[in-house]
């Protein structure tokens, strides 16, 4: 007899219809990540652009603190010169010493004691161990809360030689220097001010000519004048934007 076998035929249709379940499942699951992602990364760009306008708005710290203090000197009857940029703020020396000398005139010695008790006002909330003593609502002028790290009293003249036994332009500098911050500090509370690192906040130095004005001849009388620059202590975004918050609260 002649034996016919059946073919089975193995049927893929379940198999199939698995498979495509699993790969719908998984295309699902990516795309749902891929939102996710994205939602995340419009919320950070929108967050640190909240941040970047709060930090605009309350300006340029350093050439704020630079404004504030360059203001009290103008107010003393001293003509300064302003850098906000480089946080310098330049005293001619013709108007504070004799040519050729590093003693402070009788004029020069009014305005500084003037400018001291100015400065008295406008620096302890910009001074750390001042500040520490006030709350922050009591310094909203200082929006964010910066610090002065130190104020270099610069002392600068021009290229001409100086004709005098013993002094050279380097020495006059240091005592012209050493001089304006003597009228800055005695007898007075600042003398005590200390920065973060509890150092002094004021020191001084003396570049005699090396550090020439850009644009002028070497020679020109505006080369002699003592810099006060303001150097700022370090802060991030994250205590810039935590003590903005800090000086608008309500008292």
């Amino acid at each position: 007899m002649l034996m016919i076998k059946r073919r089975t035929t193995v049927s893929a249709g379940h198999g199939d219809r698995e498979e495509g379940n699993y790969l719908a499942s998984a295309s699902d699951l990516m795309i749902g990540l891929l939102f996710v992602f994205i939602i995340l990364v419009v919320v950070l760009a929108l967050e640190q652009q909240r941040q970047a306008n709060v930090i605009k708005a309350a300006g340029d710290p350093r050439g704020a603190v630079t404004s504030a203090i360059g203001k009290v000197l103008e107010d003393s009857r001293i003509a300064v010169t302003i850098d906000r940029a480089s946080g310098v703020i330049s005293l001619p020396a013709d108007i504070l010493f004799p040519l050729g000398e590093s003693k402070l005139s009788a004029e020069a010695l009014a305005a500084l004691a003037l400018a001291r008790q100015r400065l008295e006002e406008v620096l302890p909330c910009y001074v750390a161990s001042e500040r520490a003593l006030r709350k922050p609502t009591d310094c909203r002028h200082n929006k964010g809360l910066h610090e002065i790290d130190t104020i270099f009293v610069e002392g600068h003249t021009d290229n001409r030689p100086l004709l005098r036994n013993g002094m050279d332009n380097t020495t006059l500098s240091f005592q012209r220097a050493r001089a304006v911050l003597a009228g800055l500090l005695t007898d007075s509370r600042m003398a005590t001010y200390r920065n973060s690192g509890q150092q002094p906040l004021f020191s001084y130095s003396a570049y005699g000519d090396t550090r020439l004005l850009k644009g002028i001849p070497g020679d020109d009388m505006k080369n002699r004048r003592v810099d006060l620059r303001i150097v700022l202590s370090y802060q991030s975004m994250e205590e810039t934007l935590r003590n903005l918050s800090a000086t608008e609260q309500k008292p």
